[in-house]
């Protein structure tokens, strides 16, 4: 497929970009799970916050730049035709990269949030979290 102008253009443009996407994806996601473990709104849960976002934010850019772009990328070059439209490309990519973030964040996520310990009930934890979070990622 060639290069779209909807696209960034450059590698500064994609990292500005990915910073961007990022950012809101990692506090979004950061807000709601750290909401649902406390269930109170409160000033504990937003300094909470502030002190988790920069964590969950590296560990996804780093995440996103070194692992999922490659899964993303070899998962829409086997899926999609050289004859398919601009579209149908960006969703499979937007689809393949959510479907990798959600998966690898939801784990890191429950393991940063317990203390980095591996626990009983952690893949209990994480088939319970990882719908909710592919959802709202997605969405």
């Amino acid at each position: 497929m060639n290069q779209d102008l909807r696209l960034p253009q450059n590698n500064k443009e994609g990292l500005l970009y990915g910073v961007i996407i990022c950012s809101i994806t990692a506090f979004l996601m950061t807000t709601v799970n750290t909401y649902l473990q406390i269930r109170i709104v409160n000033t504990d849960l937003l300094i909470s916050i502030l002190k988790l976002f920069p964590l969950f934010f590296i560990v996804a850019m780093l995440l996103e730049n070194f692992l999922i772009s490659h899964f993303s990328r070899k998962m829409v070059t086997k899926y999609m035709d050289a004859s398919d439209s601009f579209n149908a490309y960006i969703l499979f990519s937007v689809l393949f990269t959510v479907l990798g973030m959600s998966f690898c964040m939801t784990f890191i996520g429950d393991f940063i949030g317990h203390g980095f310990v591996m626990e009983e009930g952690l893949l209990s934890r994480f088939f319970s979290a990882w719908p909710r979070n592919f959802y709202s990622a997605f969405y």
